[in-house]
């Protein structure tokens, strides 16, 4: 139960609470695993729940007409998704698929309502975080819309060493190295296209690309 509450205090919605809230929350709440890969959610599946990740790392993706893949967001440890539909009460508008093998806490609509109820303060958490989730979206609009690619491409690297767990010296950091699919998604552009430019990066000493992960310097 302490790691549980440890879990769920790090997360900012939450990090307030009693631990009369948080025990309540835990007792209520259905713990789940996901090998890497697997679909954890569906675009249009019915929003019951919101997910709190206690380990792994997970993307929020969208396909476009021709099937190709676009990340909106990736998720790691002590993040959450899936918190629209508490206040909407509409399907899901994105998947979610498992990056790495990953669990989870899923606490039900009805269960954070009757929270909600009892602590309005979580509410307003819960929009503040959605406020700031909006503006990476929409920057993330503006990059694929204006950007050229290498500069979104370097973008990537930069928001991947932000989420990265990893130890990070000065001079450089490291983060482990994603699948190239999900660096082109990320950055809208090609698989080919997106290998290309990390190879450039490396050539120039920008970066070095190791099999499990990437070191990227500081200039």
């Amino acid at each position: 139960m302490n790691k549980q509450i440890e879990l769920l205090r790090k997360i900012s919605i939450f990090a307030d609470l009693a631990d009369d809230d948080l025990e309540k929350l835990i007792e209520l709440s259905e713990k789940r695993k996901y090998p890497r890969n697997s679909i954890i959610l569906y675009r249009g599946d019915e929003g019951r729940a919101i997910y709190l990740i206690r380990k792994g790392k997970v993307k929020i993706t969208l396909n476009n007409e021709e099937g190709k893949e676009i990340i909106l967001n990736t998720l790691t440890k002590g993040n959450y998704f899936g918190e629209m539909s508490i206040f909407d009460k509409r399907k899901r508008s994105a998947s979610v698929i498992a990056m790495l093998d990953s669990e989870f806490l899923i606490i039900s609509n009805n269960a954070l309502n009757d929270l909600i109820k009892k602590r309005p303060e979580v509410s307003f958490k819960l929009l503040s975080e959605m406020s700031l989730r909006l503006r990476a979206a929409n920057e993330q609009i503006r990059s694929l819309t204006f950007d050229k690619v290498r500069h979104r491409v370097a973008q990537v690297l930069k928001n991947l060493c932000k989420e990265s767990s990893l130890n990070n010296n000065d001079g450089y950091q490291v983060i482990i190295r994603p699948a190239i699919k999900d660096i082109a998604a990320l950055a809208g552009t090609t698989r080919e296209t997106a290998s290309r430019i990390l190879h450039e990066f490396s050539r120039q000493g920008a970066i070095k690309l190791n099999k499990e992960n990437i070191i990227i310097f500081s200039k």
